[in-house]
């Protein structure tokens, strides 16, 4: 559930970018940094290193912060560090209007595994100082064991001419399906829709691009339900013991039920929707609940407001020109 303020706080996107890595004064590979996975693979420092520094830069929407209630907003980068249980933090300096920018140092003795970067923006709300109006839409991560810049696993995508394919055939109008019966899921999108694969494909123009981001983004809400309820029926419980299923279904699991049950642990939350599915239970909550961490997962919300806000934009610019 989405936390509320008692304030105002911002409504565009914070976006957290990692420009530049140094290991020791010397500079690492671009290649071992991912914008699409908002990861840094750190596993080619095979000698011995001391301090890792991170350069960072933070973006928000200017018009909505010099419009706003706030005053004297700046921008923090963290650094945490759940294995060490280190928490660190960073001011950025202000580069010019929503937009911040600076330098993050990781220590060799306070790091292992991998630790997160996050960014939060905070400002004076009604005479109040250091309140949180906002932080990165996506956090990134410092991975100290990863060889490529991938955060997890994900799904393979595969064009296919559904009326033209046996096991799609039935599906032939539908632009696209998950294929979670066997190995790893599989998304079939359907290259027989017409101007369907140039929209994902092809973002030329602002008003295409808005498209192929909703698109997407519903996309990828779909798949998350789908793999969730692949995932549920291959698990069970046995003498009140959860009954984990392993592999890319227990993955899904893992990452969704918090939203499920926030307040009890991931085995209790694994016994509570087996045994509601098992009775039909208060099948509605659990469809709304469904959504609700399908929405989180493919950032279905933020997506349509940006590209609601971006088209009033766009609107308005015609207008006045």
């Amino acid at each position: 559930m989405k936390t509320a303020f008692p304030y105002p706080i911002l409504g565009g996107d914070i976006v957290l970018m990692v420009n530049e890595v140094w290991v020791d004064n010397i500079k690492l590979n671009l290649n071992l940094i991912s914008d699409s996975e908002r990861t840094v693979a750190l596993h080619s420092i095979k000698r011995e290193w001391n301090e890792i520094k991170v350069k960072v830069s933070v973006t928000g929407d200017a018009d909505e912060l010099v419009s706003g209630v706030w005053e004297d907003p700046t921008c923090i980068a963290m650094v945490r560090n759940r294995r060490t249980n280190v928490r660190l933090s960073f001011p950025l300096v202000r580069e010019g209007q929503g937009r911040w920018g600076g330098e993050l140092e990781l220590r060799r003795s306070e790091h292992v595994d991998r630790c997160e970067i996050d960014a939060l923006v905070v400002a004076r709300v009604n005479g109040v100082n250091g309140r949180l109006i906002g932080r990165a839409e996506s956090r990134w991560s410092a991975d100290f064991e990863a060889k490529q810049p991938v955060r997890q696993r994900s799904i393979r995508m595969v064009w296919k001419d559904f009326p033209d394919h046996p096991a799609l055939r039935e599906f032939r109008d539908d632009p696209w399906i998950l294929d979670a019966e066997s190995g790893e899921p599989v998304l079939y999108l359907n290259s027989s829709l017409e101007g369907f694969r140039a929209v994902l494909e092809n973002s030329s123009s602002p008003e295409r691009k808005l498209v192929r981001e909703v698109m997407a983004t519903q996309i990828a809400s779909e798949a998350w339900t789908a793999m969730f309820n692949a995932a549920l029926y291959s698990s069970g419980v046995r003498d009140g013991e959860p009954e984990w299923p392993g592999g890319w279904h227990e993955e899904i699991l893992r990452r969704m039920l918090p939203d499920f049950f926030p307040d009890i642990s991931p085995d209790e939350a694994l016994v509570e929707l087996v045994g509601r599915r098992t009775t039909g239970e208060s099948a509605s909550d659990l469809h709304a609940r469904l959504m609700h961490s399908a929405t989180l997962h493919s950032k279905k919300q933020k997506t349509v407001a940006s590209a609601a806000r971006n088209l009033a934009r766009m609107t308005d610019a015609k207008r006045d020109s």
